[in-house]
């Protein structure tokens, strides 16, 4: 499951207690050791006077302290050093797991220079943001002003996985129950809002249902599986059922049902479960490929349109003369792309792409799916300057205003003739 961990070390306490960590969990998989030299990082060795050279020396000697360990623990390790500047600690672990190909990044919640109060080293916080493989957050308590102690000796004895039905979600419960020496597995599902009581009833029996075919599953591998319902902001529940059950791990999908379609580079209760929890965390990116359905919407689909529409000058369609054209991404439609009838020709208009799915190539998608079933006719448009490109590459020619159609030029009679004043160019696609 885990073929190579990458473990970033800076020698702090919580690297240290990082690396042993790993070294007890029974994950089979090579282990490269990590250290990020930045000279002068502390403001210790600026006080004592050390050279850039004494510097990196004791860093030496430090990182193959940490790798014999871990190899008395039968560990195959590969050591690394790699130079940077300090604000650029995050980029350059970042840049050797993209070279390695780790499954995991396993490292401390804080480093060396850390301000106390703060919930998150940047590092790690860069690293959590921009990682494309699991990451796992160590988080220790405080037994006294030196020590770090972890919450319990297994990492993996009592894992917290919240579950929200997406396949994100199913992915990470599948993951959890295969982590090595797991005995006790709690599914935890939260029910944010509903307008009414019988939607809450609902979604109450279809999440009790979903959790136990989960269960019946789980049972076959793991010792215990419980089951828990909660109500109101996840991020807020995960971590209030991490503190009444005392958990060893939360381990939770990097993405849920709402954002792991669109661009965010982490969910918003991963994020802040992150951030906000004394508990270890392991983020799980979804080996997941999403469901993607280009094709032409059912009259009964046209409302979902409208829906998108409203940020789009708040536009209408008609089914007696629209057909649109949609990108459906895992149910969610994403992009839209209209050709409506007019009594004297066609009118490609109405593309639209909500900002969150933008730059992924949507609105290309739905525009060759409306000319693949539209283009046996002619089609005109209007479209904005910034986009003829975007038109020519599907056919689309501009022409003058004089050559549109009629109805569909006097869609823009106030422009009084001046459509480029208007930031818009005629443009026509023949058969």
């Amino acid at each position: 499951m885990f073929s190579k961990i990458l473990l970033p070390t800076d020698f702090s306490p919580y690297a240290d207690r990082t690396v042993a960590c790993i070294g007890d969990m029974r994950i089979p998989g090579d282990i490269i050791l990590l250290h990020v030299h930045t000279p002068h990082a502390s403001l210790s060795s600026l006080l004592s006077g050390k050279s850039a050279a004494s510097e990196y020396q004791e860093a030496e000697a430090l990182l193959e302290k940490q790798t014999l360990y871990l190899e008395s623990r039968g560990k195959t390790v590969k050591k690394r050093v790699e130079r940077a500047d300090r604000d650029r600690t995050g980029r350059t672990i970042l840049a050797v797991a993209r070279e390695e190909e780790p499954s995991l990044i396993a490292m401390g919640e804080r480093g060396r220079g850390f301000i106390e109060g703060l919930l998150l080293g940047s590092v790690s916080t860069d690293v959590l943001r921009k990682a494309v493989t699991d990451v796992l957050i160590m988080k220790y308590g405080r037994s006294d002003e030196t020590e770090l102690t972890p919450f319990t000796e297994h990492l993996c004895t009592k894992v917290l996985c919240p579950v929200d039905f997406s396949r994100p979600s199913a992915e990470a419960v599948t993951v959890a129950a295969s982590l090595p020496g797991i005995e006790h597995l709690i599914l935890l599902h939260i029910i944010s809002s509903a307008e009414n009581r019988e939607e809450l009833r609902l979604r109450i029996s279809h999440a009790e249902e979903t959790l136990h075919t989960l269960e019946r599953e789980l049972k076959k591998t793991v010792p215990t599986v419980q089951l828990i319902i909660r109500f109101g902001n996840p991020a807020d529940e995960i971590a209030d059922v991490a503190e009444d059950e005392d958990v060893s791990l939360i381990f939770l999908a990097r993405y849920g049902k709402q954002d792991y379609t669109t661009n965010v580079p982490i969910g918003s209760t991963a994020a802040e479960i992150a951030q906000s929890v004394r508990r270890p965390v392991w983020v799980m990116f979804p080996r997941i490929i999403l469901c993607i359905d280009v094709r032409e919407l059912d009259r009964d689909e046209f409302p979902l349109v409208e829906e998108i529409w409203e940020h789009y000058h708040s536009q209408k369609t008609d089914p007696a003369t629209d057909r649109i054209f949609g990108v459906f991404i895992e149910d969610t439609l994403s992009a839209v792309a209209r050709c409506r009838r007019h009594p004297d020709g066609l009118e490609v208009d109405g593309v639209f792409v909500p900002e969150e799915f933008r730059d992924r190539g949507y609105a290309r998608k739905a525009v060759l799916a409306l000319v693949e079933a539209c283009g046996s006719e002619v089609l005109y448009m209007h479209s904005t300057l910034e986009l003829v490109a975007f038109y020519r590459t599907f056919g689309f020619v501009p022409i003058p205003e004089s050559e549109l159609p009629p109805t569909i030029r006097d869609r823009f009679a106030f422009s009084l003739g001046e459509l480029e004043g208007s930031n818009v160019r005629p443009m026509k696609r023949m058969p």
